[in-house]
């Protein structure tokens, strides 16, 4: 009789460990979900600016195909990435790039482009993602960038 007992208590303890593992792999499977979900968004968003930057859809152009302002994709918090990335994730940083630099003149004049040296525009996206059940310490950073052929040029 006493050893059954004691056999009782020992399955109820393994029980409790087996359910507390169970627990913490089923959390740790939705925050790698969640992660996965949010950073597919912020590659999305950053995608998204790179475009609107890359085809004249925002901002204003200056000589030889300037970006003058490019507050419509880096803007805080009205700029197209920061809007669709939302309050999923923290964004520090929004930069717009042009490759070539345009403000470098060829011989005085706007240089012109042939074959492959296509310019472009790269738009990236610095932030945090917050964890969802705060399970490990910290935020995951993050650096998103997407290039476009620059339509502008």
């Amino acid at each position: 009789m006493r050893q059954r007992r004691n056999q009782r208590a020992q399955a109820l303890v393994e029980t409790g460990l087996v359910i507390a593992l169970f627990v913490i792999v089923v959390l740790g499977m939705i925050e790698f979900g969640y992660a996965f979900m949010a950073l597919n968004m912020i590659t999305q968003a950053t995608t998204a600016g790179a475009r609107a930057a890359a085809a004249l859809q925002v901002g204003t152009r200056g000589t030889c195909g300037t970006i003058n302002d490019a507050s419509a994709v880096t803007g805080n918090p009205n700029g197209i990435v920061r809007r669709q990335i939302g309050g999923i994730a923290t964004v520090t940083n929004v930069t717009v790039t042009q490759n070539p630099d345009p403000n470098v003149l060829c011989s005085g004049i706007c240089c012109t482009f042939t074959g492959s040296n296509i310019p472009t525009v790269t738009v990236t996206v610095t932030g945090n993602l917050p964890h969802l059940f705060g399970l490990l310490s910290g935020a995951l950073g993050f650096t998103r960038s997407e290039t476009f052929r620059d339509e502008g040029r």
